[in-house]
Formats: structure tokens, sequence, C-alpha cells
């Protein structure tokens, strides 16, 4: 009898361990993300979510994208998201409006937006992938611009480029709305627009089917007036940040968790890691655009004042910046792993 009771009683209490650990009792805390397109920039989501760090953190996070920004940060200031993971550029305009918002976490600090331009509109300018960036920038002229939605970085970008070229947006550069995925390959392909910028890898895809060419190779850092920017990040109400601050925590270490492990692994697995949500796009394309993405992504999520600033700058220059906003206005590192 007490050989018995020496060998069933530990596999009893194990058993009983395992049923009553808070941790695995836990249901899992239902949270709302938003994000404005499907794109290798959403990759931190995708691998938190692919890898279980979500699930680590007992987080079922389920994710809504809105085809362009702007809706997914109007969805976070309606309440109708608990958190948006977008560009810093809308949390600035946001901010001047009235409605203060705060990035809690930087995923992707520099700039992963290209442009290509339709093959046959750059012959008929007489340029390459190869013409020198202020000579591409002056053929921009006659020429229509296809953006992912008004409100959008592509939008903000777009109109930073044109102004820069010395051109004014909409009289000398027509820029329109052209949406996210299909329906911007088929703006481009189909020549509704002369040119288009969006992430990676969409705007390869079109340059793999070869319908166009590069244009402006912002992966590469081909423009060197934007250095640090503010890519992708994670943003949330002031409120949130308040009332539940561990919620902010939780979110934020499964991100960073995310870039952590990116940054240790291989392009070849971080591809496998994607391919649930990126599962679409040519393996080739896919595969290089990861190697790209690799030098944006933040180590430690900490959002810096350069990104700040080049970004209000970028904002300044497209005529869209009322008033500089200062740093510690729409940025809060203190919910960072220590």
């Amino acid at each position: 009898m007490n050989r018995l009771i020496s060998v069933v009683l530990p596999s009893v209490l194990f058993c009983l361990t395992l049923s009553f650990n808070p941790a695995q009792a836990q249901t899992p805390r239902k949270v709302k993300l938003t994000m404005p397109v499907v794109a290798l920039t959403m990759s931190p989501v995708y691998i938190a979510q692919s890898k279980g760090f979500f699930a680590e953190e007992g987080l079922d996070v389920e994710m809504t994208s809105t085809g362009g920004g702007g809706p997914d940060i109007r969805a976070l200031i309606a309440g109708e998201a608990d958190f948006t993971f977008t560009t810093g550029d809308n949390v600035i305009l946001a901010y001047q409006e009235g409605k203060p918002l705060l990035m809690v976490m930087s995923a992707l600090h520099r700039v992963f937006i290209n442009w290509a331009i339709h093959k046959e509109a750059a012959k008929a300018k007489g340029i390459s992938e190869n013409t020198p960036l202020g000579e591409k920038l002056k053929a921009l002229k006659g020429l229509t611009v296809g953006v992912t939605n008004p409100a959008a970085l592509t939008a903000h970008l777009a109109a930073f480029v044109i102004r820069k070229a010395g051109y004014v947006p909409q009289e000398d550069v027509k820029i329109i709305p052209v949406g996210a995925g299909p329906t911007w390959l088929a703006a481009l392909e189909n020549r509704k627009v002369d040119l288009a910028l969006t992430a990676p890898p969409v705007p390869e895809t079109a340059i793999s089917r070869g319908h166009a060419i590069m244009f402006i190779n912002n992966a590469k850092g081909e423009d060197p007036s934007i250095s640090e920017f503010l890519m992708e990040n994670l943003v949330a109400r002031p409120e949130t940040t308040k009332k539940d601050p561990d919620l902010v925590r939780r979110m934020v270490r499964a991100l960073v968790k995310a870039n952590k492990w990116a940054l240790s692994s291989t392009p070849e697995q971080i591809t496998e890691a994607l391919k649930p949500f990126l599962g679409k796009t040519d393996p080739a394309i896919l595969l290089a655009g990861v190697r790209s993405l690799l030098s944006t992504l933040s180590p430690d999520g900490r959002t810096s004042e350069r990104s700040v600033q080049v970004t209000q700058d970028i904002l300044e220059v497209a005529g869209l910046l009322k008033k500089r906003v200062a740093y510690s206005e729409i940025v809060s590192n203190e919910f960072l792993p220590k």
C-alpha cells in the first residue's frame, strides 16, 4: 500500500498543480488592434501572433486592416479599438487636432515605403532606376501619383517629395487614392496612375510582373533626407495607459519579443513565420523584402527624439504641420521591458 501511495501521490499532486495553475486557468484577454495595410511593415504584429508571443502574454489579439492609414487611427480615437499599429505622422496630426494619443513602442524606426513607376511613364520621362534622385524628382511634373489613402503616410510622403522637387501637389503633380494591395497593383499596372508608393512587397510585385521599375527605394536609403522615422508604432489612448498599464506592458512586451526573435533569426525563418499573413506574395519577393526589413526593426522598442523630429520635418515640408509637437506629449517609453 505504501509503495502504491508513493507512486500515485506525486502524479495526483502534479495534476492538481496543473489544474490550479493561475497562468493556465486564466482566460486570454481579448484585444482589438487596427493596422493600416497588409504588408511587411506589419511584420512585428504578424510574428507576435504566429510565434505565440501574444499568447505568452495572455492576449487574444484581433487584427483588423483598414486598407490605408487614417481609418485605423480614427477607430482608436473613437474607442472602437484598444490599440493601433501604425505610422507616427498620424499621431502628430491627431494631436494638433486636439486628439492626443501616445506611441508606447517603436517597432520600425526607418522609412519602409517604396515608389514604383510604370515602365511607359518612365520611358516617356527618360528615366531609369539608376537615374540620380534629383533628376527623378524633376520628372514628376505632369504625372499622377497613387497613394493608399488620403490620410495615410503614403499621401504625406507623396506631398513631401513633390514639394521637395519644387512642385505643388494637385497642381503640378496629381495625387489620388488607389487603396492597398490588389487595388494598388491594378491601378499602377493598368496605368490609372503613373507611379505609386506603398510598403514592400507590393511595389516589388508590380516590378516582378514586368509592369514597373523602382522609382525611389527608401528601404535602401535612396532618399538621404529621411533617416530615423516613426515608421510603425504601437499607439494607445492616454486613458488606456493610465487605467490599464498592465495591458499596455503586455502588448509592448509581445512586440519587443517579436522584434528580438526576428533580429536573431534567419530571413528564411522570418519568411516562414510570415506566410500565414503574406502567403500570396511570391516567395522570392517576400524573402527579399524580409532581408530589407531587418535593418528597420528596433531592437528595444524605444522611440527616439530624432525620429519624432524627422517625421515632423516631413509633415512641415508637405504643408501639413501647423505647430511642432513636444516629444513628451506623444511618446512614452515607460512601458518598455526593463
